[in-house]
Parts: structure tokens; sequence; C-alpha cells
């Protein structure tokens, strides 16, 4: 009897791994050490990317350390025991430098309940002026295997990528997620977190969208994407892209579309139900060749149910706001069910001159106690509300401020027509407002006395604003509260 219970507990043991924390150090690891200890360390990406982890597992990189070359792990964890891969040590971020010799410097392949925390990544390569295979710091690949889950990447430093600024396969990405087939394959749960991306060609966070159309749809579900930077970007910042229930929240968004010529925008989702943009800053996203785009915000085509709200936007030389169809059929549906509400545009659309645009065919649009304000020096017509490529249907702006005191006029120049299907709303007009007659569904609340009212003032949460805007009401900036109470 003791002979068989010995038997069965070395084969217990041999079907159970015991989770192990690893460790690696480029300068003292040693790769034929079993790398359990910062004493018996490995030493290079090879030794990390051979082994299969388990369940509970840790992997840490030195502290100081750079690695050439590409992450590339194995092994998934399981829903109470994630494979976590982090640093030890103190000093700067470890760092996966692809150089331009892998196109992912770290990549995730079929992988899930897995952490990447505290890496930088970077994939440059100095030779030449973009890399043609599409580069990124961090991919997270689902392919050809089902649903993927849970997978969260926080505190992440990914600088430096030379892609192609044309939209293509060529185009480079901070973070990318990538689903393909044959077999329909998505992912459930992505977080993305407390990250840094910068001086990236083209797009700094997205994902592509193999089962996106309406005729194959396996989108992915459950994207959160929240308290990051995003600066010096070349095309656009953050892309929902194939989602069901995304949330974009207290982000910060400097120069995107820095070097791009064609169309792109700081945050926007296509092909996506869902999703909520909040509590976000961004500023100067540039539009210095009179393309189209370089908006802070954009709900794109084959979209639907979009919230956009409690964003401070400023300086955005492409306008305020893109609401977009694609062309309609089998594959797209109408982009609709859109609200935009208790905004805080700041001087957006100085070089594009138009604060709105609305192209192609879009439906059911509520424009809801936003504040866009204007006290620009220069001297030009800005475009309130720009309508292209058809005519939007059931269109709402109510409740909203447009306050313009300095040189540059709004003005709302489209024909009755096209303003046909836009109702105006309780709306305050301030300052210098141009061609309100052309608006056939503008209604204007009324007091008891006759005397024309104005909604009430937004209460913005000011606590994720910058202090250089509060003011002492904690309502609006200074400026902006004297031009709003001169009524």
């Amino acid at each position: 009897m003791k002979k068989i219970l010995l038997l069965l507990i070395a084969s217990s043991a041999a079907l159970y791994t015991y989770a192990g924390t690893y460790y690696i150090n480029n300068k003292t690891g040693n790769d034929a050490s079993d790398g359990l200890s910062p004493t018996k360390a490995w030493r290079s990406l090879t030794a990390v990317n051979q082994h299969r982890f388990m369940p509970g597992d840790s992997m840490l990189f030195a502290r100081n350390g750079v690695w050439e070359g590409q992450l590339a792990p194995l092994g998934s964890g399981d829903a109470k025991a994630p494979i976590v891969f982090s640093a030890y040590g103190s000093g700067a971020l470890p760092e996966i430098k692809a150089g331009g010799h892998f196109r992912d410097a770290i990549l995730l392949r079929n992988l899930q309940y897995i952490v990447v925390e505290y890496l930088a990544a970077s994939n440059l390569d100095s030779s030449v002026e973009f890399q043609k295979t599409g580069p990124t710091g961090v991919r997270v690949m689902a392919e050809n295997i089902g649903t993927l889950h849970h997978i969260r990447l926080a505190n992440l430093y990914i600088h430096d990528i030379n892609g192609d600024n044309k939209k293509g396969t060529a185009e480079g990405c901070g973070i990318f997620w990538d689903c393909r087939g044959p077999k329909p394959s998505n992912i459930e749960h992505l977080i993305i977190e407390n990250c840094k991306v910068e001086r990236v060609d083209r797009n700094g966070i997205r994902g592509n969208g193999t089962f996106s159309f309406r005729t194959n749809w396996l989108p992915n579900k459950y994207l959160l994407i929240r308290n990051c930077q995003l600066e010096d970007i070349g095309g656009d910042g953050i892309v929902v892209k194939a989602f069901d229930t995304a949330m974009v929240e207290h982000n910060k968004l400097f120069h995107i579309r820095s070097r791009a010529k064609d169309n792109a925008v700081a945050v926007w989702p296509h092909s996506s139900d869902h999703t909520t943009i909040q509590y976000n800053e961004v500023g100067y996203t540039q539009n210095d060749n009179w393309a189209n785009d370089g908006q802070s915000f954009d709900i794109d085509g084959n979209s639907r149910n979009t919230i956009i709200q409690y964003n401070y936007s400023h300086d955005n030389e492409g306008g305020f706001m893109l609401v977009i169809s694609d062309l309609i059929n089998k594959d797209n549906v109408k982009t609709n069910g859109n609200i935009i509400q208790y905004n805080l545009s700041v001087n957006d659309g100085i070089n594009r001159k138009r604060l709105f645009n609305f192209a192609g065919v879009t439906d059911s649009t509520l424009v809801k106690g936003n504040i866009f304000y204007n006290n620009a020096p220069k001297s030009f017509t800005m475009e309130a509300v720009d309508i292209e490529g058809g005519i939007p249907e059931h269109v709402v702006f109510e409740d909203n401020y447009f306050v313009y005191t300095g040189k540059t006029p709004v003005v709302f120049s489209k024909s009755p027509k096209q303003y046909g299907h836009v109702n105006f709303i309780n709306n305050a007009f301030i300052g210098n407002i141009v061609g309100l007659d052309n608006l056939p569904n503008r209604k204007d609340a009324v007091a008891a006395n006759g005397q024309k009212q104005y909604p009430k003032k937004p209460q913005f949460p000011w606590n994720f604003m910058p202090v250089k805007l509060k003011s002492t009401t904690q309502q609006f900036p200074k400026d902006l509260y004297r031009s709003v109470t001169a009524q």
C-alpha cells in the first residue's frame, strides 16, 4: 500500500507544475542557468522565447537592461493564475529593441490570461526612411484560434517606430491588436492602461478589422484604454477598431497627425458598437495641408451607439468633431446612435477652418450641453457645421454654447436644405456668429417675459482638467466664464 501511495504522489507531481518566478539579466545572466533566481538569471531573449510558461509564472526583466531582438513568449495563463511579464530592480524600464529586424518588438501570439507591464519597446530602423513590414512595439494576435481572453498591457513605454505614414499594410503602430483567420478569431477583455506612446509612425494604439464586416461579424469585446499618454504620432492616435463595448478614458493625446498627409484623427471608433470616449484631453492635432480630418474626435463608419463626453479638446487644427458613414451596403451599417455631450472645445479648427464635419449619410446624432469657445486673434471664417457627401438624418444640437469672442467668426454657410434635418434647440450663440438665418429648424427658448432664455451652464467635472483652466467658479475658465455670463 505504501508503495502504491508513493507512486500516486509521484504521478500527481508529474501532472502539476508549480508556478515559478524567472529572471533575465543582460549583463550577469547565463542561459545555461535555470533562471529561477536573480543570481541564476537567464541572459538572452532566446532563453525566454524557448521556455513554455505555465499559469502563475512570472518572467522578470532586470531594469536598466536592453535586449536587441524580439520577445515572443510561449504559454498561456488561466482565469485564476495569469502569466506576468514585468521588471525587477531599480532604474530605467527594461527595453526590447527590435531595430527593424523583427516586425514586432513584443509579439503575443495566441496567448491569453497574460499581463505585460513595466517594459519599454522600440522598433526603429534608422537605415531606411520607413519599414515596409508594418512594424509595431506590441502586437496582440489572435490567429485561427477562436476567442482569446484577458490580456493586460500596463505601464509600458512604446517609442520610436518608423513605419509608413500612408494608410496601408506598411503603416507602423505602437500597440496593435490583430485578429486573423481562416477560423474566426477575436479577443475579449483587452486592457491597455498607464502606457506612454511617442514618436510612432503611423498609429498610436489601434487594431485591425478582419471580422468587422456585418456579413462576417465577430467583433472583439470589452476594451479598456485608460490613463495613457500619446505624443508625436504620425497619423491616428487611438482607434477603436472592430470592438463591441469599449471605454477610452482619462488619456492625453498631443501632436497627433504630425506627419501623415492623409486622413487621421486623434481618437475614433470604426466598425465598433457601444464605444464610450470620456475624460480625455486632446490638443494640437495637426492639419497643415488643408486635407480632411485632423480633428480631435471622430465617429466613423459602420459604428453604432457611440458616446463622446466630458472631454477637453483644444487647438486641434482640423476641428473638434467628424461624424461619417462608410458606403452603406450589406457589410456596413449606417453610423447611428451618436451622443456628443458635455465636452469643452477651445480654439479647435483654426487651420482647417471648420468645427464640425458631417460626411455621408449618418443617422441620429445628439450634440448636447457642449461649449465651443474660440478667442483666436486670426481673422478668417470658420464653418460651424460642415455637411458634405450627403445630408445627415436626425441631428439635434441642444443646450450648447457657441462662444466666439475673437476676430474669427463662426459661420453657418450651408443651405437651408442641407441643414434640413439638423435641429438647433435652445443653444446660445454669443459673439461673432454669422448665418443663423440658414438654420430652418432653429428654436430658441423664450422666458415668460418674452426675453431670450439661455441654456443652463454645463457643469463640467473640472478635476480632470489642467489647473490653468480652473476658475473660482469651477465651471468655466475665467475668460470663458465672463463671456457666457455677459448675457
